[in-house]
């Protein structure tokens, strides 16, 4: 065994040690934790709130992505979603739409930016949180969902019944030629479909 490989395993056996006693001290705490604390523990939250915390140590880029998130980020790296085909925001407790998605269902339907959600299937969807709007609107293509707008100019609510599609989501915003010497793609996001869009 030459000199140099008798470092290169010593470094690599030293480091196996190390992780090996840093994870058995986390086993160790974590188990007392269990046992011990004055209340009950949720170990589930416990874990995931100790992955968070090492991520972070890292860069703002290595995050954690629980279970129930991953189903809602894989759409968006797919690039389509089934739902209603809004853009949406909460405006002083109520879900305010930003832009029906163009071919979408609720363009169609002649949903307009500036309409208010305030209820869905009759119920009040008045100071909905942001991550339960999409819980209530997206599910899959030919179902049906019924939502209560308020629209500026009108005086009675109106009701609107939307059956789900598939919603594209488009990574490309904008592309032209300038003086047919310079191009201009802008890409607003990377998903699954970004390099046939930015081909095309």
């Amino acid at each position: 065994l030459s000199i140099i490989g008798f470092f290169v395993l010593t470094a690599a056996g030293d480091r196996y040690f190390e992780l090996s006693k840093n994870i058995e001290i986390f086993t160790t705490l974590f188990k007392e934790v269990n046992t011990y604390y004055v209340d009950d523990v949720d170990s589930q939250k416990l874990t995931e709130a100790a992955i968070k915390g090492m991520l972070e140590e890292l860069d703002p880029h290595s995050v954690y992505i629980a279970a129930e998130q991953l189903k809602r980020v894989n759409e968006d790296f797919q690039g389509s979603f089934e739902g209603i085909g809004v853009e949406f925001d909460i405006i002083s407790d109520t879900i305010t739409i930003v832009s029906p998605i163009s071919g979408g269902p609720s363009e169609k339907l002649g949903i307009l930016a500036g309409d208010k959600i305030v209820k869905i299937d009759g119920q009040s969807a008045i100071k909905m949180t942001r991550e339960d709007v999409p819980k209530k609107l997206r599910g899959q293509k030919g179902t049906k969902v019924t939502v209560t707008i308020v629209r500026a100019g009108n005086k009675n609510p109106m009701d609107f019944e939307i059956i789900r599609d598939k919603i594209p989501l488009y990574s490309v915003d904008a592309s032209f030629m300038y003086n047919n010497d310079i191009g201009y793609i802008k890409v607003s996001r990377f998903a699954a479909t970004t390099y046939d869009e930015f081909a095309k």
